[in-house]
C-alpha cells in the first residue's frame, strides 16, 4: 500500500492506495467510550473495488476504505470490528460478518465515489449492538485499512479529520 500526506480538493488528508494488496496504518490509543463515544471523519473514495466477487464472502472481502478497530473491556477482554465503505451490495447502517467478525457499513456505493463524505458513528451504540453494555470499554487500536488483495484490484482513498468526541449521535446516519 502506498501511504502519503496530500491535499485532496483543498482538504489535507492521508492518501492510501493499493494494488492487489492490503495494509493497515495503526494508532494505539486508550480512549474511554464512556467519555468519548463518537467517531467522526471524512473520507473520499477516488477508486473503489470494481469486482463481481460478492463482497459478503471472504473471497470478496475487499473495501477501498475501512477502519480496523479494537476495543478492550475493563476485564481486558478484546473485541475487534471494522467500519467499512460498502462496494455494491452494502449500504450505510448495514452489517456484514466474515465468520463471526463484524463489519459496520458507514457509507458506500459506486454513486458516492469521487466526493468527500463527512461521517459520524456512535461507537458505544455499535459496541452495544454487537457485544452488550459498553460501560468501561476503551478504544485501544484504530487503523486506516485499504485492501484489494482478495479481488486483485486497485483502490485509492483519502481520510481526513478523524476524531473522537463526547457527543452521542445515532449510529446509523
Amino acid at each position: 500500500m502506498d501511504i502519503s500526506f496530500e491535499t485532496k480538493e483543498g482538504v489535507p488528508a492521508i492518501h492510501l492506495a493499493t494494488r492487489d494488496t492490503a495494509s493497515m496504518l495503526f494508532r494505539h490509543t486508550d480512549i474511554s467510550l464512556d467519555r468519548y463515544p463518537t467517531l467522526s471523519w471524512q473520507w473520499y473514495i477516488e477508486k473503489g473495488i470494481d469486482s463481481s466477487i460478492d463482497e459478503l464472502t471472504e473471497a470478496g472481502d475487499d473495501h477501498p476504505a475501512r477502519f480496523f478497530i479494537v476495543f478492550e473491556t475493563a476485564d481486558e477482554e478484546s473485541h475487534r470490528m471494522e467500519i467499512i465503505w460498502g462496494n455494491r451490495v452494502l449500504g450505510a447502517g448495514d452489517y456484514k460478518y466474515i465468520g463471526s467478525f463484524p463489519h459496520y457499513v458507514a457509507n458506500g456505493g459506486q454513486a458516492n465515489i469521487g466526493r468527500w463524505h463527512q461521517e459520524t458513528v456512535d461507537l458505544a451504540e455499535i459496541y452495544r449492538e454487537l457485544w452488550g453494555d459498553p460501560t468501561g470499554a476503551r478504544l485501544v487500536d484504530i487503523a486506516f485499512f485499504c485492501d484489494s488483495d482478495d479481488t486483485g484490484g486497485e483502490t485509492v482513498a483519502y481520510f481526513a479529520n478523524v476524531r473522537m468526541a463526547q457527543t452521542n449521535v445515532t449510529a446509523r446516519q
